[in-house]
Formats: C-alpha cells, sequence, structure tokens
C-alpha cells in the first residue's frame, strides 16, 4: 500500500457533493484529525482517505497515515489548492476519509435517546458525543432531525460517533417499534408538573429519554406516547435551555439514578 497522487476530478466533484448537497449518498465524509483518528478504531468501512500533502510534517496527521497505510486504504495526497475545495471548514485540518453509511438497529432492553425534530447539526452533534460520555449507546432521530451523517453533525460528535447505534425513523415507524413493549418514556417539557430532580428508576430498568425541537419543543404525536413528563426547574429568567444543555442535565440525573 502507498500514497497515491492521482484523485480524479470525478472523485473530487463527488467528495464536494457529498458535503454540500441535500442529496443522498452511500457514504459519508469525516474530516479532521480527532474524528479521523476516532474512526480508525471503529467498526466503519472506510473508503479511502485524502491528505494535503502540505501538512505531512504534522506529527498527528503523519501518525494516521502509518496506522491507514497498515490497514490497507488507499490515501491520496493532494495539493493544499484541492483540499481547500474537499474541506467542508474554515480552517482544513489536511485530513478527510471517504466511509461508508450503516444501519443501525435499536434495542429497547438499553436505555435510548429520542430526538424529536432537532434540526441544527451542532446540537445533533453535541447530544451525540453527550450520550457517549454518559454511556448511552442508542439514539433515534425522528423526522426532521439533522442526519446523523451530515458533516457538521459528524464534526460536533467528535468522534462520538461511531461508538452509537443511530436509527432514524418518522413517527409511524418510532409507534411500531415501542407499542406494547411497557417502555417508560420521559419527555422534557416546560409545562410538566413533575420535577427531574424527583424522578426514581431502577437499576436495571431500561427507559426513552425523549427531547424536542430547539423552538417548539416535543411534538403532539410524542406527547401522547410519553409516559413521564418532566421539567428543569431553573432559578434564573432564561425562557429555555439550550436542547443539547437539557439533554446533558437530564442524562446526569438518570445515569446517576441507575448507578446508585
Amino acid at each position: 500500500m502507498r500514497i497515491q497522487n492521482t484523485l480524479t476530478k470525478k472523485d473530487i466533484q463527488y467528495i464536494r457533493e457529498i458535503q454540500r448537497s441535500n442529496k443522498e449518498f452511500a457514504q459519508f465524509v469525516v474530516e479532521g484529525k480527532k474524528c479521523c483518528y476516532e474512526l480508525l478504531s471503529s467498526n466503519y468501512k472506510i473508503s479511502y482517505v485524502v491528505v494535503n500533502k502540505d501538512n505531512k510534517d504534522d506529527k498527528f496527521i503523519s501518525n494516521l497515515i502509518t496506522k491507514i497505510i497498515e490497514k490497507q486504504i488507499d490515501i491520496f495526497e493532494v495539493s493544499n489548492s484541492i483540499f481547500s475545495k474537499l474541506s467542508d471548514t474554515i480552517t482544513p485540518q489536511g485530513i478527510i476519509a471517504v466511509v461508508e453509511k450503516k444501519e443501525n438497529d435499536i434495542v429497547l432492553n438499553e436505555p435510548f435517546i429520542v430526538l424529536d425534530n432537532v434540526s441544527d447539526p451542532g446540537n445533533v452533534g453535541t447530544i451525540i458525543r453527550t450520550a457517549d460520555w454518559f454511556g448511552i449507546k442508542q439514539i433515534i432521530l425522528l423526522e426532521n432531525c439533522a442526519g446523523k451523517y451530515s458533516s457538521k453533525v459528524v464534526r460536533a460528535t467528535m468522534g462520538s460517533l461511531f461508538r452509537i447505534k443511530i436509527k432514524m425513523l418518522n413517527y409511524f415507524q418510532f409507534k411500531q417499534l415501542i407499542d406494547n413493549k411497557k417502555i417508560k418514556l420521559f419527555g422534557a417539557f416546560l409545562d410538566a408538573e413533575q420535577d427531574l430532580r424527583d424522578i426514581k428508576i431502577k437499576q436495571d430498568e431500561p427507559f426513552g429519554l425523549i427531547v424536542g425541537n430547539e423552538a417548539h419543543g416535543i411534538s403532539k404525536e410524542i406527547e401522547e406516547i410519553t409516559t413521564n413528563k418532566f421539567k428543569i426547574k431553573g432559578s434564573g429568567q432564561a425562557e429555555s435551555l439550550n436542547v443539547g444543555i437539557a439533554l446533558g442535565i437530564s442524562l446526569f440525573h438518570f445515569c446517576n439514578q441507575k448507578n446508585s
């Protein structure tokens, strides 16, 4: 295996389209040193890697290239001007991987998170990273959530994407999944009567934790099947919490409950 210098115009256009268009592709792009490092430790199939030859003296990238070569993955070296066309960031880090997408299945005997119409890719990526921190390994994205493989979501996860099972479903599919399963579904609502701190769960009890759209909260369709509503009580005057922050506070409480 050796580094090649012949990335075709077709390949360049293909990577640009994955990064910037709304079309569906069988592959997605992973950009940046940290994300590519985490990718190499995952079971995702890497099609090929592109590196900026002007960054070849970067020790971190040099170590990544060694690992990539060991895994028998094709590497293409391109000029700075070409790499800047491929990159979707203001300050490119000099490495991009083209990776095969894969499907995940959700099991209901383990905790999971449900995002209902969370459209901001930064929030979705932050939530995936937060779930990874707390050891929650399953996330369901409902309806118009930002796509799990969009470039901004992938970058925001800082590599946590490769350790989490993520499934995109519509409302009907989600209702089918949980129908008659007797799973507790906890949802964050501003007008809920129960305080988060009053919620008690058993150590071996699976649950679903739902957070909603940044502006409108949890939809009526999902509110109807939410079994336990709660609020995060504050003492200031802000109207609401960022959805990623709300999720983090909630997980802190739920995971402490399970570990106590």
